[in-house]
C-alpha cells in the first residue's frame, strides 16, 4: 500500500467567524490545487481528511478531479481541534522563544489533548488505513503537522514527536507492506508549489 500524507494548505488564521476552525486562504487554496495537479495522475485510489475544515478544503481539488468521496476520520485530526482560536506555528513562534520552547517541550498538553489518547488515536488511524487495505491502495490523507510528525517517530522509532516541520501543502510519502514493514519515501515534498522567484543580481 502506497499512503501520502499531506498537510493542510495554509488557513485563514485571522478569520472572524471561524477562529477555531478556520478555511483556506487564497495562498492556501493554491496550495491545494498544487497538491491536486501533482497526485491527479499518480492512481489515488482513496481520499481520506480530517475533520477540520482546513484540511477538508485542502483535499476537495483532487477528490474533485478524481471523482472520488473525501472519507472523514477523527484520528487525523490536530491536537487543538477543541481550542477556541487556531495559532499557526508561525505565530507560536513570534511570540518569543520562551513561549516556542514552551510548546516544543510538551506540544500536545500546550494543545490541550492528553498525550497518550492523542497519539493512540492518530496511530489507531494510520493502522487502520493499511488494515483495511487493500495491497495495492493508493491513498492520499489530508492532515496536519502534528499527525503527520507522529507517525513518522512511530515508523523511525523516534522519541518525541517534533522532529520534523512539514510545510503547508507539502507531501510526505509511506509504502507499507504491512503494519510492521512501512517504508518513507520522502518527507515535506514541496516542490510542486510556485514559489516566488527571487530578484535576479
Amino acid at each position: 500500500m502506497r499512503i501520502v500524507l499531506i498537510r493542510h494548505g495554509r488557513p485563514d488564521e485571522d478569520h472572524a467567524a471561524r477562529p477555531h476552525d478556520p478555511p483556506l486562504r487564497d495562498d492556501g487554496r493554491k496550495q491545494a490545487e498544487a497538491v491536486a495537479s501533482l497526485l491527479a495522475n499518480e492512481g489515488i485510489t482513496r481520499v481520506v481528511a480530517s475533520p477540520l475544515l482546513r484540511a477538508h478544503e485542502t483535499a476537495l481539488p483532487l477528490a474533485a478531479r478524481l471523482g472520488l468521496p473525501v472519507r472523514t476520520t477523527e484520528g487525523w485530526a490536530e491536537a487543538d481541534r477543541h481550542l477556541g482560536r487556531y495559532r499557526s506555528t508561525e505565530t507560536l513562534h513570534a511570540q518569543g522563544p520562551a513561549e516556542w520552547q514552551r510548546f516544543l517541550d510538551d506540544p500536545l498538553r500546550y494543545l490541550g489533548v492528553e498525550p497518550e489518547r492523542f497519539i493512540g488515536g492518530v496511530l489507531a488511524a494510520y493502522r487502520r488505513l493499511i488494515v483495511e487495505g487493500p495491497s495495492d491502495a493508493h491513498v492520499a490523507v489530508y492532515t496536519h503537522g502534528l499527525p503527520i510528525n507522529i507517525v513518522l517517530s512511530h515508523i523511525l522509532g523516534l522519541e518525541g514527536i517534533v522532529h520534523f516541520r512539514p510545510g503547508y501543502g507539502s507531501i510526505t510519502r509511506l509504502h507499507a507492506r504491512d503494519e510492521q514493514r512501512v517504508g518513507i519515501v520522502s518527507v515535506n515534498e514541496s516542490g510542486h508549489h510556485a514559489w516566488p522567484r527571487l530578484p535576479q543580481p
